[in-house]
């Protein structure tokens, strides 16, 4: 079946042990996971393939197992005229809200509104629970208990994040989780309001994005978090989730079955909800060929067939890349800087850069690290480190790039 269409999953499990309360009268739990096709990139805001994770993550998640009948309907490219709430449990929310998504339509509204108003269950992951839309703001607010401010500002990247110690049940078994994700604080909560609980909080640094910038502070903030509605109904939300990589992260995996569960009226076990989802689930979604052998012949590409990305600074010629079809294993291009320009300050999640100067004279910046490079120079670049590169030559700058990854993931760029 293609996954272009939505997929529908209906599992008919033993019961275990009696059903937690919340559940339907009919003993079902039915969870509907909506995405979007709107993509950063390869990898980042891929909300279709996220969802196509969280399915199998759900659906093969003993926690789910305790009802009579579990039902998971995906739809990884959005609202479908098969797509119904009227039997739902919980609706799981994974898109960029402030871009072309769902909640856009006012059918759509209309249909999450009347879920809600019936006490039905909510999860944003992501930026589902933001948006741009004044008019839609205060729903989502009134939804999740909190949202993104209207000049809610820049992306952030997580460094290290834990479970707060606030016995809270989705904080099972999550721990500390040290990885690298966006967030966007300052969250705008509802905070008269006891019935908003923070379940993960952590070190968050502000990303300016702008070549050069100084990399700011790190300072707390809140990543995940719970409301219990008036309505009666539970919403969860959790602001990470950018890169599809998250989706492989033995924590996040945990922390969002837990806010599933916690949402759908689960027991949640003390050390948390387990799956039995391949440990490389994202990674395979990102890359079919993961985990296979290596090509065994060459794959030649001619310098006309080469990916070129014209950019306000120069440009990059890709020569080497997974989307390309001629590797698994590395990414590798030209990066040409034009006199005087610099190349926005960005990270690579995923993956570790080699970058050899072949022409020019450039200032390189790693975190808060400046140095100058010429021709022959060459600098590692571990994976997380914010780096840019200027060039303070009168020609062009030439820079051969590698990476570790068939699949680069960036971020800032």
């Amino acid at each position: 079946m293609s996954f272009i269409k939505h997929f529908r999953i209906a599992l008919s499990l033993v019961l275990l042990v009696p059903f937690a309360p919340g559940f339907a009268e009919d003993d079902q739990t039915r969870i509907v996971i909506l995405g979007a096709r709107t993509s950063q990139g390869h990898g980042v805001h891929e909300f279709f393939s996220g969802v196509r994770a969280l399915e199998t993550m759900i659906t093969e998640s003993g926690a789910f197992e305790k009802g009579t009948e579990l039902h998971v309907e995906a739809f990884p490219f959005g609202w479908t005229e098969e797509t119904s709430l009227d039997a739902a449990t919980t609706l799981v929310m994974y898109f960029d809200g402030r871009r072309e998504n769902p909640l856009q339509d006012a059918a759509v509204r209309s249909a999450v509104s009347r879920f809600v108003s019936d006490g039905g269950s909510l999860v944003s992951v992501h930026h589902a629970a933001f948006t741009n839309d004044e008019a839609l703001r205060p729903s989502l607010r009134s939804w999740f208990g909190g949202t993104l401010p209207a000049d809610g500002g820049l992306a952030h990247a997580f460094f290290s994040v834990s479970a707060t110690e606030n016995d809270h049940p989705a904080s099972r078994g999550v721990g500390k989780i040290a990885y690298v994700d966006e967030a966007y604080p300052p969250l705008d909560f509802d905070n008269e309001s006891e019935r908003v609980r923070p379940v993960v909080t952590g070190k968050i640094v502000p990303l300016s994005g702008a070549a050069n910038a100084e990399a700011p502070e790190p300072r707390q903030g809140v990543a995940a978090w719970t409301y219990e509605r008036a309505d009666g109904g539970r919403s969860f939300a959790f602001t990470g989730g950018n890169e599809l990589s998250a989706f492989d992260v033995p924590g996040v995996r945990t922390l969002l079955l837990n806010g599933i569960a916690w949402a759908s009226r689960v027991e949640i076990p003390e050390t948390g909800v387990a799956t039995r989802a391949d440990p490389a689930l994202a990674a395979k979604l990102l890359n079919p060929r993961h985990g296979k052998d290596p090509f065994t012949v060459s794959a030649v590409m001619t310098a006309e067939e080469y990916s070129v990305m014209q950019l306000d600074w120069g440009r990059i010629d890709w020569h080497v890349t997974g989307p390309m079809g001629n590797t698994d294993v590395l990414t590798t291009g030209i990066a040409i800087v034009d006199v005087g320009k610099s190349n926005p300050r960005h990270y690579h999640p995923n993956c570790d850069e080699v970058l050899h100067v072949v022409e020019g004279h450039i200032l390189h910046t790693m975190d808060d690290v400046t140095v100058e490079m010429k021709a022959g120079d060459t600098v590692s670049i571990p994976k997380g480190v914010y780096h840019n590169a200027t060039n303070i030559g009168d020609t062009k700058a030439v820079l051969a790039i590698s990476f570790d990854s068939a699949w680069r993931e960036v971020i800032g760029e």
